[in-house]
């Protein structure tokens, strides 16, 4: 039988102590009705109590009148049974009238319990999650047992309410159990699951899993023969395969075969392979759990973040075929981007939202792209609404745009949806490194730390340089094939390149050659990291043919997909490196102009944000470079390239001296042996006197020569 559990005493006493609610309601063990002094406000009767007990286990819901007078008075004919409910509604009011405030919300048809003014201790424990389970402890009370026989309908009523206290609080435990990646962490854990329930056979499997883990296959063997004879006292209860698979795998690593033959059924697989029987997916964001560390094949790999794309709904069924179109093509557009898991869709339809994110959860996917299709009211045109939902938060939408294209349909759009995909993409990346936020590095899988490593460069601060570089090096440790790092670890080596003048820097732009070649590799139907590529070579003048050339090939490949693709951000990108190789910044500075007012807002273009500024600038737009610089700096003051572009078109236009003088010390503080020739080693891929124009401005600025 399983047992209910309570806070913990400690935990207890501190809920006492900052809890604020003026009644505070116990309902494990024995009941208690509290003020915040500590007065008793308890209602004598049983019925009383029962009824202060339902509202307060109704999750703050309103309950119908009706609904209370069938489970205290089920015996009874309805209207005796409304007119007892009246009466007992009447004490319980005059019992917690020393509160002197109304905790009750008392309506012609239903009650409420306030939830502001008021705290019961069983709802606490059905809120734990597997991250506060260490406020919960197991103690042998039952809940409301003391109104046991006020009705029979509360009996039953009171059975279903404990089991499931019990339900929840064993899932939370097994969830703990699942996620927890200590082996100390999920041998306690495990332990407190047996005393909460002691046939619980996930509990049992991380226990033998966690002494395999550590090499101690005698007690892992001890565990396994006590676990047996267990089972075989009770009469009925029957081992999952997946328990009788590791038990029979021990048997055979200690060269027995007993408990195999105990197990007929049992298979001949490995202990590790009995990790299949732990249910759920692992977290692509953390690192693997214990039960998944002796597994192998791709059982054992670490996942990427799994989509699943739904076709638009249609109101209009003429737009169904176009709206299927739309989905096909959003779907390959990631799948050649290389960074996601794409499941399959659902062969039937699921136009509930809340359906389609359970269905979709239970095949493994983390989020569903869906939408909605609409035609305008001239039938010239039609809207698709792209929508991000949550698969495990209940369809909670998470990112959101529109996409237009004409009645003909999406095939002769001007525009292409590469560019809502995009900026998809790199918002989930951002949606998951937030999820994690409280999570120490050391549980991140490779995924997680990259994420969190671009995340940091987001604040494009220097002071969280070294960090970054921690937290790739560690993830490229963990999964050296992720493309999606390497990628991260390509633009954290050139946005570090440009802001770090030292004698390290040659040696930090040969990094990011490196890791952009391996995103290539990785990602080779990655149009954006080919342009990376050639700005990378760009600033190199023994290669900047090699550039050029790679730059026009990735034009190339861009443009053979179809017309559409020329607003692209890759195609826009490539335009810029092209532009500025050949010669043209101030068409580089117009299609930045463009680039950036781009309404799909991609987390991957403000990464960039700093190398715009410095397109701008040698395309002498300095009014938009002065406007981004005093918005840039006001929100991320520790970012040097920025302040020097900024410098240097306050400098050109000549009209804010006293502001140039304060960018200039700023400048200064954060990198005080900057020098004009230092700066201008960014600049070899402009023209001499471009160069010469630049130098003369950062003189004027009062920086040293050399």
């Amino acid at each position: 039988m399983v047992e209910v559990t309570k806070m913990t005493d400690s935990s207890s006493s501190h809920v006492r102590e900052t809890d604020p609610t003026l009644l505070r309601l116990k309902l494990i063990g024995q009941m208690e009705a509290k003020t915040l002094t500590g007065e008793s406000v308890l209602p004598v009767g049983g019925k009383t109590r029962a009824l202060l007990a339902v509202l307060a286990l109704s999750d703050r819901k309103p309950v119908l009148r009706s609904r209370l007078a069938e489970l205290l008075w089920s015996q009874r004919p309805e209207e005796m049974a409304r007119a007892s409910l009246r009466q007992e509604i009447h004490r319980l009011l005059d019992a917690l009238s020393p509160l002197g405030v109304d905790v009750i919300d008392v309506q012609r048809h239903s009650l409420t319990l306030k939830p502001a003014l008021t705290s019961v201790d069983a709802e606490r424990l059905l809120t734990a999650s597997s991250r506060t389970i260490d406020g919960i402890t197991v103690l042998e009370e039952p809940l409301l047992g003391e109104l046991a026989g006020v009705d029979p309908a509360l009996d039953d009523w009171l059975f279903q309410q404990r089991e499931r206290l019990c339900v929840h609080l064993r899932n939370v435990y097994e969830n703990a159990v699942l996620e927890l990646t200590d082996p100390d962490q999920v041998d306690e854990v495990a332990e407190r699951l047996l005393k909460f329930d002691n046939l619980n056979e996930t509990a049992w499997r991380a226990k033998i899993q966690t002494a395999l883990h550590r090499g101690d296959h005698t007690r892992a063997a001890g565990l396994a023969e006590q676990l047996t004879q267990l089972f075989n006292t009770f009469d009925g209860h029957s081992m999952a395969p997946a328990t009788q698979s590791l038990i029979a795998g021990i048997s055979m690593e200690q060269g027995g075969t007993e408990a195999h033959r105990d197990f007929p059924g049992a298979s001949t697989s490995s202990a590790g392979d009995a990790s299949l029987g732990f249910a759920g997916r692992p977290d692509p964001m953390l690192a693997l759990p214990l039960h998944y560390t002796t597994m192998e094949g791709s059982a054992a790999e670490p996942r990427r973040i799994a989509l699943v794309f739904l076709p638009p709904l249609c109101a209009d069924e003429t737009l169904m075929d176009h709206g299927q179109a739309v989905r096909d093509h959003l779907e390959l557009i990631f799948v050649h981007m290389g960074t996601f898991d794409i499941l399959a869709a659902p062969v039937v339809p699921l136009p509930d939202p809340v359906q389609a994110s359970a269905v979709c959860r239970g095949m493994g996917a983390d989020y569903i792209i869906s939408g909605m299709l609409r035609r305008s009211p001239d039938h010239a045109n039609n809207r698709l609404i792209l929508r991000v939902l949550d698969a495990r938060r209940h369809g909670v939408i998470v990112w959101g745009t529109h996409y237009d294209f004409p009645g003909a349909g999406p095939e002769t759009a001007e525009s292409s949806l590469l560019t809502p995909a995009q900026a998809m993409q790199w918002n989930l990346f951002v949606a998951e490194a937030r999820r994690i936020t409280g999570r120490p590095d050391a549980e991140l899988s490779a995924l997680g730390m990259g994420l969190r490593a671009f995340m940091l460069l987001l604040r494009h601060d220097v002071s969280f340089f070294e960090r970054v570089g921690g937290l790739l090096e560690g993830a490229f440790n963990l999964d050296a094939d992720d493309g999606a790092i390497a990628l991260i670890d390509a633009l954290y080596c050139y946005i570090w390149y440009l802001n770090d003048w030292s004698e390290d820097a040659d040696a930090i732009l040969e990094r990011g050659l490196k890791k952009v070649r391996d995103a290539i590799s990785l990602l080779p139907d990655l149009h954006a990291v080919e342009v990376l590529l050639a700005t990378y070579l760009m600033h190199d003048p023994a290669r900047h043919t090699t550039a050029l050339s790679v730059a026009r090939a990735a034009e190339a490949g861009i443009l053979k997909n179809d017309r559409n693709h020329r607003d692209s951000p890759d195609y826009l990108l490539v335009r810029i490196v092209l532009d500025l190789l050949e010669g043209n910044p101030r068409s580089a500075a117009k299609t930045v102009r463009v680039l950036t007012e781009n309404t799909c807002r991609s987390q991957f273009l403000e990464l960039l944000r700093p190398v715009f500024m410095m397109v701008l600038l040698i395309g002498d737009d300095y009014q938009e470079v002065i406007a981004m610089g005093r918005l840039f700096c006001g929100i991320f003051p520790a970012c040097p390239s920025v302040l020097v572009y900024y410098l240097v078109a306050l400098v050109e236009l000549g009209d804010f001296p006293e502001e140039a003088a304060r960018v200039r010390r700023h400048l200064m503080r954060l990198a005080p042996d900057l020098t004009v020739a230092k700066i201008m080693s960014r600049f070899s891929f402009v023209s001499q006197s471009r160069r010469e124009t630049l130098a003369d401005a950062l003189q004027k600025a009062g920086l040293p020569v050399s």
